[in-house]
């Protein structure tokens, strides 16, 4: 062991007697409870890190965390955008497909989804982060697991500030498989003429490419700091204590019922499990349906696929643009109320409209208005791991909020009913009632968080002596909401 190591352990594990005095019995004992392997390298005085140093151990965990995020979330976002890209190469002719039958392709994916959601948040929680997440993508089970674990390593690793930023790349790779898997979709489009139709080449490409990087996920990504054997041992204690001011902890490998029971009695919590389902209305429907959507303004089947990367650009563009204004204003819910606007516009202009040659140009301007909205998927991830500590109560929180992710999504491809082609007039109508509904719940959203602050004004001078003692972000008098 080294010097480092050796010094951190043999510090005491106690929190001082000042704090503890400022604590109730029951917290005094949770904070007891503390994951020991996290207490081993955090125990004693908070570390101050200069500027200088605090850059170089970003970079480095960039160069290693977060390139392994961005390709697992691409290669995710890409397979199961597969079938938005199949839905103009012929699948529904050549798999007999009538009526609501490809909405019903959508829908069933979440219903798997939604089952596996509890399961694995609770393995996520008491298993290696890393090894768990390459074993569920090698076996093709990833789709229930990769949001939360983004989340978890997202949290783990980066101070508050950065996180907004940083779930909206990983987020963004949804924009960046438009490009690639459009291009890609251009290309296998010309293979006609064999047995094997274009769209299952298309299938079995993207499939194999995922169970390759499930190898590299488990040889390259790093379960916590304290487990990276890529770093020094001075540069994971580091890296540790950089988060500290997050106060939502790292790990804690044991689960705590009076955590489960703050989470489901928590409004904050069901105000976020609101948000997604309802946001996914929109944004599950328009992933499953842009292809046949753009295709009818008057587009060809090549030309469809090529303005995938149109799309993407735009994706990437208005999710990094809501990060970055997210943290430049330090205003997560009124960015979303803003960001929300150009979707509102431009589904009005949908619905309004008729499509002919002369405005295709027109109302495929409209059509990308509604990405905007897209981007309030990574702000509403990013206020959930910053605002919720605990680790199981984050585990609970997650569990929930990707239940609502996967039953919006599961209902959003029967908004667009094929009686309604092919502009799905009604479908449009519907999305204008869920953005309305959107907007109150993240006003509900803000006025809760804010509320929460000012009753922790009052509490003594803020440290960050209580960051690793696993503490909910309720009962711990130092952590402040970001909204």
């Amino acid at each position: 062991m080294s010097d480092t190591k050796a010094k951190v352990m043999e510090t005491s594990t106690d929190i001082s007697h000042l704090e503890k005095a400022a604590l109730d019995e029951a917290t005094k004992q949770h904070v007891q409870a503390a994951d020991q392997e996290t207490i081993a390298w955090t125990a004693g005085s908070p570390v101050e890190i200069d500027a200088a140093t605090n850059k170089r151990l970003f970079w480095k965990i960039n160069r290693r965390v977060l390139v392994v995020m961005l390709v697992t979330y691409f290669c995710q976002s890409l397979d199961k955008g597969t079938l938005n890209f199949s839905s103009i190469m012929g699948i529904q002719k050549d798999t007999n497909l009538h009526g609501q039958q490809y909405s019903w392709l959508g829908t069933i994916l979440y219903m798997g989804i939604l089952v596996g959601e509890y399961p694995q948040n609770f393995l996520l929680q008491k298993l290696p982060v890393a090894k768990f997440l390459a074993g569920k993508f090698l076996l093709g089970l990833f789709e229930s697991c990769v949001q939360p674990t983004m989340m978890i390593l997202t949290s783990m690793w980066y101070t508050r500030e950065e996180q907004s930023l940083l779930n909206s790349l990983w987020y963004c790779m949804t924009g960046a498989q438009l490009m690639v898997g459009g291009l890609l979709a251009f290309g296998i489009s010309h293979f006609t003429g064999h047995d094997i139709k274009s769209w299952q080449l298309l299938f079995l490409v993207l499939g194999i490419a995922t169970t390759v990087w499930a190898v590299c996920i488990g040889l390259f990504l790093p379960d916590s700091p304290m487990r990276a054997k890529c770093f020094s041992e001075e540069d994971k204690r580091l890296m540790v204590e950089r988060v500290r001011h997050n106060e939502t902890g790292i790990q804690n490998k044991k689960y705590k019922k009076y955590q489960i029971v703050e989470a489901l009695t928590d409004p904050f919590v069901w105000c976020c499990v609101a948000l997604i389902t309802v946001g996914n209305l929109v944004i599950g429907g328009l992933g499953v349906f842009s292809n046949l959507i753009i295709k009818q303004f008057g587009f060809t089947l090549l030309q469809t696929q090529l303005l995938n990367v149109a799309q993407g650009a735009i994706t990437i563009i208005v999710m990094v643009g809501s990060a970055l204004a997210s943290q430049k204003s330090g205003q997560t819910c009124l960015i979303m109320m803003i960001w929300a606007i150009p979707a509102i516009v431009g589904t009005i202009v949908i619905i309004s409209v008729q499509p002919t040659p002369s405005n295709a140009g027109g109302m495929l301007i409209a059509f990308y208005s509604t990405q905007f909205f897209l981007a309030e998927g990574n702000m509403i991830i990013s206020l959930i791991t910053r605002n919720v500590a605990g680790q199981t109560k984050k585990g609970i929180t997650m569990t929930m909020t990707f239940v609502g992710w996967a039953t919006g999504n599961m209902i959003a491809p029967q908004i667009f009913q094929a009686h309604d082609a092919p502009r799905y007039i009604k479908g449009f109508i519907t999305h204008l009632g869920v953005y309305g509904a959107f907007l109150i719940i993240v006003v509900t959203t803000r006025l809760i968080l804010m509320k929460r602050n000012r009753n922790k004004a009052g509490t003594d001078q803020v440290n960050h002596d209580l960051a690793f003692g696993d503490l909910t972000d309720k009962e711990n008098p130092n952590f402040r909401y970001v909204y």
